[in-house]
């Protein structure tokens, strides 16, 4: 993989595909007025090299403020509970930006095609969700027996050690800075 150098452009650009007014974190701040101060993109976009040439990142930038959602209704148990981290927008943007590691997947086809939820353009659940429906609906109009079992995976990202996800950047040829910049920024 190139070593990866983030433009004024790149910042503009990552701006520019975020949604106006997903809520933000610590920061406060919306991508819609992010998307107006256009002249502190070039700014953003040296800050983001720095930080990715030191391998570090400020905690703000990964601070989030965490609201509980209820699973179920009328219920004061913790543990039926969603908790929702709302990350700052300057985060979301920088992580835009580095999904220039997915082009590189892509392009060297490391990637299968059901690993949606990575992909660009994919629907996460969704597609395969559609294609459940589908098959229980034939299954139902021919009167088939179906034998289905679905795994549900809590926390995935927490359940893989971050050593692996260190160790598959490194086999897939992940440029080095990149790696050891997400290397930190996992461990925040």
């Amino acid at each position: 993989m190139n070593t990866i150098i983030i433009t004024a452009d790149d910042a503009t650009e990552a701006v520019r595909r975020a949604p106006n007014w997903k809520s933000p974190g610590l920061d406060g701040r919306h991508h819609y007025w992010l998307k107006g101060f256009v002249v502190c993109h070039a700014v953003l976009a040296q800050q983001f090299q720095e930080a990715l040439d030191q391998r570090s990142l400020p905690s703000l930038f990964t601070t989030g403020i965490t609201h509980l959602v209820r699973k179920e209704r009328d219920t004061t148990d913790p543990s039926k509970h969603l908790p929702i981290t709302c990350l700052p927008t300057i985060d979301k943007t920088l992580t835009s930006i580095l999904s220039a590691i997915t082009r590189h997947l892509n392009s060297n086809q490391v990637m299968s095609r059901p690993q949606n939820g990575c992909r660009g353009g994919g629907r996460g659940m969704k597609e395969p969700l559609f294609i459940d429906t589908v098959i229980g609906k034939v299954v139902k109009r021919n009167r088939w027996n179906l034998y289905a079992a679905w795994i549900d995976y809590k926390k995935a990202f927490d359940s893989v050690p971050h050593t692996w996800l260190r160790r598959v950047l490194e086999l897939y040829k992940v440029d080095c800075t990149l790696r050891d910049f997400l290397g930190q920024y996992m461990g925040q």
